[in-house]
């Protein structure tokens, strides 16, 4: 039965968002399709270009109490199937990161989380395998510690790898399945002379698949790759932009939303800052602020001129 609930969600959000797209108006499903719920927003690195590492993140920090997420979990499981467990920060370093995942996937929720993998030893790679994480996404932004360290700055590469090895001992020892393993570096000046032995090495793993992603740049252009097809952004009128033109729609805005750790409800992934928040669930149910007017206005201005929307402007969607 609860398959059938969320499979009737997801057609409705998909009906709603065409409908929304074609007569300027919004309509919006019930309840989300995903979350992004953040951990914690808690790093040990200083990425160069992450508002977190550079300290531009006005948030305070914190971690999510675990009485907040099992109640939104509670509320949403019936109509929402997928979770994001990561925004800004670390989410392994969230001392109850394994109570999470097991709670979500309890409710046969697909789960989802991304790492700098800097965590992952034997003991919380065997957590990890056990808690029944669907997927996992390990930063792998170099081969070498030189090139690694341009941008995952105090960070240590053979940590890295070690990590992802422990982590496949782990399922090889669990006899478990999951998690998928992903790889993913973000392509940069720096590191893509060394995408050819970034994939030999994963593909020598023979359980982790490569997945290589532009960087979303704000300051930083020098790290811009000279092979254009892996750089969002291109040189125009003197200054540098994304070479995709923004229409007016986004499905994200339509089927998923994110979760600060202390319960902001933000539009999507590039709000960091949570400039945008429609409201916290601490104060009213997940739905009531999906549906809210302040998000209707929002989605409004998606429809009408998506490209005044400062987050907006960083996006490929």
């Amino acid at each position: 039965m609860i398959y059938i609930t969320r499979a009737l969600n997801l057609i409705d959000i998909l009906l709603k968002y065409v409908a929304s797209v074609v007569f300027r108006k919004v309509w919006i499903g019930q309840y989300p399709f995903a979350l992004s719920i953040e951990p914690t927003n808690y790093c040990q690195l200083s990425c160069a270009e992450c508002p977190t590492g550079t300290n531009e993140l006005n948030r305070r920090k914190g971690y999510m109490d675990i009485e907040l997420y099992k109640q939104l979990i509670q509320s949403v499981y019936k109509h929402t199937f997928y979770v994001n467990l990561y925004f800004q920060g670390e989410p392994l370093l969230h001392p109850q990161i394994e109570q999470m995942i097991a709670i979500a996937r309890q409710h046969n929720m697909y789960v989802v989380l991304s790492t700098n993998g800097h965590s992952l030893n034997i003991e919380t790679a065997q957590k990890l395998v056990a808690s029944g994480l669907s997927k996992i996404i390990i930063s792998m932004d170099g081969f070498s510690n030189e090139t690694y360290t341009k941008y995952r700055q105090n960070g240590d590469v053979d940590k890295v790898k070690n990590g992802i090895i422990v982590l496949i001992k782990a399922k090889q020892n669990l006899h478990k399945k999951k998690p998928k393993i992903i790889v993913q570096t973000l392509v940069n000046a720096y590191n893509e002379n060394e995408i050819e032995k970034i994939k030999a090495w994963v593909k020598s793993l023979k359980d982790a698949t490569l997945s290589l992603k532009t960087m979303q740049i704000y300051h930083s252009f020098h790290f811009l790759p000279q092979n254009k097809k892996y750089s969002r952004y291109i040189y125009q009128n003197g200054r540098w932009i994304v070479k995709y033109k923004p229409k007016n729609r986004c499905f994200r805005i339509w089927s998923q939303c994110v979760i600060t750790y202390d319960g902001k409800v933000v539009p999507c992934c590039f709000d960091k800052n949570a400039n945008f928040c429609m409201g916290n669930i601490k104060d009213q149910s997940i739905n009531k602020i999906w549906n809210n007017d302040q998000f209707t206005q929002f989605r409004k201005k998606i429809l009408y001129n998506r490209k005044k929307i400062p987050i907006c402007l960083n996006c490929t969607e």
